[in-house]
């Protein structure tokens, strides 16, 4: 931070978000140290966390669109019984 008379300014303007090593995120961490050892606990464990999340969130996402697709393809191939199945199923019911 620099002081410019009785002012602080942040280097950038960008967002920084403030995380307390508590609950959720201290699990997350102790995961994280387990994963990378040599990785200091704060702000490079926070960042790697994050860019492991956004990477695995990715990659669920490219999962769930191919599985869509998947389904999208199979239901425009028409239909699954053989021609006819209705009309031969109906015959056995009784009248």
């Amino acid at each position: 931070m620099i002081q410019s008379d009785t002012l602080w300014f942040m280097p950038t303007v960008r967002p920084r978000y403030i995380v307390t090593d508590t609950g959720d995120v201290a699990r997350a961490l102790d995961t994280a140290q387990r994963l990378w050892p040599d990785v200091p606990r704060g702000a490079v464990a926070v960042k790697r966390l994050i860019a492991a999340g956004a990477d695995a969130l990715s990659q669920e996402r490219q999962a769930r669109l191919a599985a869509l697709a998947a389904l999208e393809k199979f239901a425009s191939e028409g239909p699954v019984y053989p021609a006819g199945y209705l009309e031969a199923l109906r015959e056995e019911w009784p009248a």
